[in-house]
């Protein structure tokens, strides 16, 4: 028996290792999938702010833009914790070359869309120029018609 016991501590270890990581993966989809599309509305507005400004902000002007982003879209429907959460979760799964690409596709566009100025708005609160809730008031005033 002896033997056999470093060879089923160590399968043992395996599986609570795949099963932590099982769980893990399976909550963060549980919060993407709660919060979906709030962090849908959020990366419409993300994508054009960061990929305008994301060379001249530090870390804390990131994470503030995207915090805006996300409390513009929500709607007061998220608590303070669950704010923390969405704007972590969005700083996680944002893609670059996908937000390129959007912008891209904004860009080409006749009239410049809602999305875009609800950015430069929130871009505003970040560089000192508004305050915080006048950002957030302009781009959901950018952003009441957009479906």
């Amino acid at each position: 028996m002896t033997a056999l016991e470093p060879i089923l501590a160590m399968l043992l270890g395996a599986g609570l290792t795949a099963g932590a990581t099982w769980l893990a993966k399976f909550l963060n989809n549980q919060k993407a999938l709660k919060y979906g599309e709030i962090l849908s509305k959020a990366y419409d507005i993300i994508d054009p702010l960061l990929e305008k400004n994301l060379k001249s902000w530090k870390g804390s002007d990131v994470e503030y833009a995207m915090e805006l982003a996300v409390a513009s879209v929500a709607d007061n429907e998220l608590t303070a914790d669950e704010l923390k959460d969405v704007v972590k979760e969005a700083a996680e799964r944002w893609l670059p070359a996908k937000a390129v690409d959007k912008v891209r596709g904004y860009l080409s566009l006749e009239e410049q869309p809602a999305e875009i100025k609800a950015a430069d708005a929130l871009a505003k609160a970040v560089s000192g120029e508004i305050s915080t809730d006048q950002a957030i008031t302009a781009a959901k005033g950018e952003l009441k018609n957009v479906k």
